[in-house]
């Protein structure tokens, strides 16, 4: 398995070598076959134009069966190749910054399905927690710098590893689908440690964070308020309808992306996000996106951030940084994006400066 996944571009473009080879192999041999026989010439014009028209019509329907083929192959390999790597543990080490400005507890909790997250807590002095989520394949450290904003402003903030991630135990990712069952478990831990579940609890993610936040949202009422920066899909329907030919292509990869996750995860997959986005009402959210296109798919914000505030209700707002591509806001624009965000806590819980 190892050697196939760190050949797999080679094996990729070996296959689609193979398939054009094989394509074009059969286009001469019917070329050839097709000079070997006697082709009676149309006499009239309008007869010319009709086997002309025909003649075009068939390469050319060669050719769309060609790409079509190819590119089928490209997105059921593309998926394999997803699901394989996507599902796989991504562990790391994690070590506490020398120059981190404030202490922070290492703790362990209980999760979903009996497993065990590692993360850094550290206490409240408003009287209100944060959950912090990372994106996909990283570890509880990218969310420092949110960290260090909530801190300053007084909150409790708990950043741990997404199962199977950094620290934290399971022998399989699995897109977001199973994490909502282990923040419960962050939800249950931050209630013991305020003795009795007095705390508020807010969540914010980046990315795959920002996903899983908002289906905990959707599925556990103790989250006061989300901060979704840069929220992935769910599911293949969380995608808006598009006149995009290659967004439509994307979609459809999904549909059996969906598919092949299920039978991989042996799950029912979860519901869309957009299914269940409006279950937050009359909770806060805040999606956040980037502005910036990218070539062929459009900006974050058209793709996602829209979509998801569509359905959201008046409860959600948007705040899309122009400069910003995916989760880089606090690059581009970092005392706006802190004071946006302390903002957006401190009018969920009523907490006045």
């Amino acid at each position: 398995m190892t050697f196939l996944l760190e050949n797999w571009s080679t094996l990729e473009a070996i296959f689609i070598i193979a398939i054009l080879a094989f394509l074009l192999y059969r286009l001469l041999l019917s070329i050839r076959k097709n000079k070997a026989e006697r082709v009676d010439i149309p006499k009239t014009v309008g007869q010319r134009i009709r086997f002309t028209l025909l003649y075009t019509m068939r390469i050319l329907g060669v050719g769309l069966g060609a790409f079509l083929l190819v590119a089928f192959f490209i997105m059921l390999e593309r998926n394999v190749y997803s699901v394989i790597t996507e599902t796989m543990p991504a562990p790391s080490e994690v070590n506490i910054p020398p120059d981190l400005p404030f202490d922070v507890e290492e703790v362990k909790f209980e999760g979903g399905d009996g497993l065990m997250m590692a993360g850094w807590n550290i206490p409240s002095q408003n009287g209100a927690t944060v959950i912090l989520l990372h994106g996909y394949g990283a570890n509880r450290t990218v969310m420092l710098w949110h960290a260090r904003q909530l801190v300053n402003a007084g909150y409790g903030v708990l950043l741990y590893d997404e199962r199977a991630s950094g620290e934290s135990e399971g022998t399989r990712r699995s897109y977001g689908w199973e994490d909502p069952r282990d923040v419960a478990g962050a939800i249950r831990f931050i209630e013991a440690e305020s003795g009795g579940g007095s705390e508020q609890i807010g969540i914010a993610g980046c990315s795959i964070g920002a996903q899983i936040a908002l289906q905990s949202a959707a599925y556990s009422p103790e989250l006061k308020a989300v901060w979704a920066d840069g929220p992935s899909t769910v599911r293949a329907q969380d995608l808006p309808p598009t006149r995009n030919p290659i967004v439509a292509l994307i979609m459809l990869g999904n549909y059996t992306l969906d598919w092949m996750y299920e039978i991989k995860l042996d799950m029912d997959a979860p519901k869309p996000m957009i299914e269940i986005i409006g279950d937050i009402t009359p909770r806060p959210i805040m999606l956040v996106g980037g502005g910036r296109a990218q070539p062929l798919v459009g900006s974050e914000a058209e793709m996602m951030v829209t979509q998801y505030a569509r359905h959201a209700g008046a409860n959600a707002q948007t705040y899309i940084i122009p400069e910003a591509v995916h989760c880089d806001g606090p690059t581009h624009r970092p005392d706006e994006y802190a004071s946006r965000m302390v903002e957006f806590f401190d009018i969920a819980f009523g907490i006045t400066r």
